[in-house]
């Protein structure tokens, strides 16, 4: 079950869809429920274990028998071609392998490992893939909040420069200040359409990870209170690293070793000779008549021992062991860095003054009415609306760097 290291979902749950819209309202809670049950790359990496338990069938199977069955064409004695009757020449044999030194087992057992390798697999790509889901959700829920701050922004300017453009024909305004207030205008659209294309690009990657339409927009719902309840100190590193050990990507590594020692033991038994147990049933070729027999196959190993499989197999041992001590340690070193990107812009956050998007609200409408006014100048005017801008951008990314740093460090652990 999905349980958090830190507590950052919504205190609500809303999964609703507007009709009239086509716009998807989730909270992160739910959208994480809807991209474990809708996204596709998950439901295909899902076969991967029932093809692997289906592999583990087909290795408890036996190798079926051989039946050979062999007619004398002319019977020189009588005459007659293709005789079936009592002097006629028949032969039927059959033959199965039989398999020694645990060799079916050995096979069983390295499926069964294999088995444990997808599932482990899958639940790495789980992971992965939630972590980019809430990772683009945060994304896309303050990018649009920053396009909410270019939207008032042009739309007051572009009210401002129609009464412009009317009294710079009357000669009332100067040209000077209707070109500043339409190079404004043109800067904020400009960046506006910039962010509008992060948009489109995260509303594309959201939709894919949560099997939505093409036809449907993903409105993030959030309650950014959440941040207030984040605390590291009742969260130790040492805790933390103590839970690296469950993690999918490792105990795929492991597995890896255990598979590639199954497999040398696999193999040494190859080494073994093969046996087949035979029947044999001859109608007249033999010294007598109805010839009944048995007998026994046994391969030489003489030249082939499988000795370029054994050994490729205990170097992959070793390759695998390699691979899991690396694992491990990008592990903690992933651990490491994202700790400390926590720390650092949780303080940051601690510092900062959030007061400020609330006062700028009240001081740009003071702004805007002060220069109606012609309280203030034309370049305070631009000054302030460009502060204003840069302020609200900066609070929002640093709430956003918070819990994209939240959750980086939930799935480093795991979770």
């Amino acid at each position: 079950m999905y349980k958090p290291v830190l507590f950052v979902l919504l205190f609500f749950r809303i999964w609703t869809v507007t009709a009239q819209d086509n716009t998807v309202k989730l909270s992160l809670e739910d959208a994480v429920g809807r991209f474990t049950t809708c996204n596709l790359s998950l439901i295909a990496e899902r076969y991967n274990i029932d093809m692997a338990e289906a592999e583990i069938i087909q290795a408890k199977l036996f190798d079926n028998p051989v039946i050979s069955l062999e007619q004398n064409i002319y019977n020189r004695n009588n005459g007659k071609y293709f005789d079936v009757g009592r002097e006629g020449e028949a032969v039927v044999e059959i033959e199965q392998l039989i398999y020694i030194a645990g060799q079916r087992n050995k096979r069983v057992r390295l499926e069964k490992i294999n088995k444990e390798m997808a599932a482990y697999q899958f639940e790495e790509v789980l992971r992965t893939l939630r972590g980019e889901l809430k990772s683009k959700f945060i994304d896309l829920y303050y990018t649009q909040k920053s396009v909410s701050v270019y939207d008032r922004e042009i739309s007051y300017l572009s009210t401002l420069l129609n009464v412009y453009k009317e009294q710079s024909a009357k000669g009332n305004v100067s040209l000077l200040e209707k070109s500043r207030i339409q190079a404004l205008l043109l800067s904020l659209q400009q960046e506006r359409n910039d962010l509008s294309n992060e948009l489109v690009t995260l509303q594309g990657d959201l939709r894919l990870l949560l099997g939505l339409k093409s036809s449907e927009l993903l409105e993030p719902l959030f309650d950014e209170s959440v941040l207030e309840h984040i605390d590291l100190d009742k969260l130790p590193f040492a805790e933390l690293s103590a839970r690296l050990s469950v993690r999918p990507d490792q105990k795929l590594a492991e597995a890896g070793i255990r598979a590639s020692e199954a497999d040398v033991r696999l193999q040494k038994s190859l080494a073994f000779p093969e046996v087949s147990l035979k029947g044999a049933y001859d109608r007249a070729g033999n010294f007598c008549n109805n010839y009944f027999a048995i007998g026994l196959s046994v391969s030489v190993p003489i030249f082939n021992r499988n000795q370029g499989n054994i050994k490729s197999a205990r170097l992959s041992v070793l390759q695998n062991n390699s691979r899991a001590e690396l694992v491990r340690r990008q592990v903690d070193n992933e651990l490491f860095a994202c700790y400390t990107k926590l720390e650092k812009a949780l303080q940051l956050y601690r510092s900062s003054d959030y007061e400020l998007e609330r006062d700028f609200n009240r001081i740009i409408e003071g702004v805007n009415t002060g220069f109606q006014k012609r309280n203030i100048s034309l370049l305070e005017f631009i000054d302030y609306y460009q502060a204003y801008k840069e302020t609200c951008l900066q609070l929002y990314n640093i709430k956003k760097n918070v819990l994209q740093a939240v959750e980086d460090l939930n799935t480093v652990v795991g979770d």
